[in-house]
């Protein structure tokens, strides 16, 4: 004979959350699919990139998700100009490794901060540039990225010649279309392990941009959407994951020479 088990409240409201967090779909996050975010895939339409994702934004999100105990995937098959606009439409729950600006920050609610990087100038050795303040840097022509946002360089994207993905931005610039491109140090030494040491190329220099503010790495998802709420457990592990000194750990992992900046 079968004995009826009775649940208290509690203990029913325990079991149906974690009923519940089983059967939930797992939360999407999209990412540039240039480096330093993704490795290349045999597969470049394959959508689901969690075991082939590479950088300190998807290890950030492993690290971040695993303290949180909820599932995810990673999706690099999206230029990242439309990985925003699918966020933004509620389509695709975060996109990782954005940066902050105030128009941006009109369309998406942000995580706390959890990489801080290096403004550096990028122009060819056989035409160098050697600016202290914006105004002197605008007399160049520059190259940008599609999607990409440069306010904290005092630049705005309508005034630069626009390309998809970083190969672009060396391309034109080698092809005299464009006399330099702005970008943070650590984006640019990652290429190193996609086999493109830019930093190492004779052709290729760079100096500091000393008015440009230092952007940060965040988080984000749609304004007042449906995973706003979560931001505040993401904040909690991320705050754990630094304060520890496993964001460091992370970092140092992939070999960046730099020094962590949370």
């Amino acid at each position: 004979m079968h004995r009826l088990i009775r649940l208290s409240p509690l203990c029913l409201l325990v079991f149906l959350t974690c009923l519940h967090a089983q059967n939930q779909e797992p939360i999407q996050i999209c990412g540039d699919p240039n480096p330093s975010e993704w490795s290349e895939v045999k597969e470049k339409s394959t959508p689901k990139l969690n075991d082939e994702a590479y950088g300190v934004s998807a290890d950030f999100v492993r690290a971040t998700f695993a303290l949180m105990g909820k599932k995810f995937t990673l999706i690099g098959n999206l230029p990242w100009k439309r990985c925003l606009n699918e966020v933004q439409n509620g389509h695709i729950d975060f996109a990782m490794g954005a940066y902050f600006n105030p128009e941006r920050a009109k369309l998406f609610d942000y995580s706390i901060h959890y990489n801080t990087l290096t403004p550096q100038i990028f122009y060819l050795a056989t035409a160098p540039i050697i600016v202290k303040q914006l105004s002197e840097l605008k007399k160049y022509h520059g190259c940008g990225i599609y999607g990409s946002s440069y306010t904290h360089y005092g630049l705005k994207s309508e005034n630069l010649d626009l390309g998809a993905g970083y190969d672009s931005l060396l391309r034109k610039m080698r092809a005299g279309r464009c006399e330099y491109f702005v970008e943070e140090l650590e984006i640019i030494a990652s290429f190193k392990y996609f086999g493109k040491d830019i930093l190492n190329d004779g052709d290729i220099r760079h100096v500091a941009a000393p008015w440009a503010e230092s952007p940060s790495r965040y988080l984000v998802t749609q304004k007042n959407g449906r995973n706003s709420a979560l931001l505040i457990q993401i904040n909690a592990a991320l705050e754990t994951l630094i304060k520890s000194g496993k964001a460091e750990e992370i970092w140092k992992s992939q070999g960046n020479n730099v020094p962590y900046q949370p």
